[in-house]
């Protein structure tokens, strides 16, 4: 029987999240925005480069859990503004240039982190 796996934990104290849990032979990616891991701070103020910075956030994150972006599954991305779409979907087109994933995209009023611009979240196989 599947156990859930914790491979990324809460990404601060305060957050009652854990970033990646793998179970069995899925993961789940919570929800990324284009954070810099090094720097901490929002790539530049364009769906383009925040798009970018999430989805290389998600790609180490399934490295650590031991699958790539070839094994997603399923992608939700929550974008601030579905006139965005376009340049948001040029990057992403970049990131799964064959067999894409199942995706959804859902325009929100606002995103935990007042910069962001785009959110995404994955299910990947391993």
């Amino acid at each position: 029987m599947s156990q859930k796996e914790v491979i990324s934990p809460p990404p601060a104290p305060h957050l009652p999240f854990s970033t990646v849990i793998a179970y069995g032979d899925l993961v789940f990616v919570a929800g990324l925005v284009g954070r810099d891991p090094e720097t901490g701070e929002i790539a530049q103020a364009d769906i383009a480069s925040q798009t970018e910075q999430a989805l290389k956030n998600i790609q180490r994150q399934l490295e650590l859990a031991g699958t790539s972006l070839e094994q997603v599954l399923k992608v939700t991305v929550f974008i601030l503004d579905m006139d965005l779409f376009g340049a948001m979907n040029e990057v992403y087109t970049t990131f799964f240039p064959t067999d894409p994933p199942a995706r959804s995209c859902v325009e929100v009023n606002g995103l935990p982190d007042d910069e962001a611009m785009v959110e995404i979240e994955v299910v990947a196989a391993r």
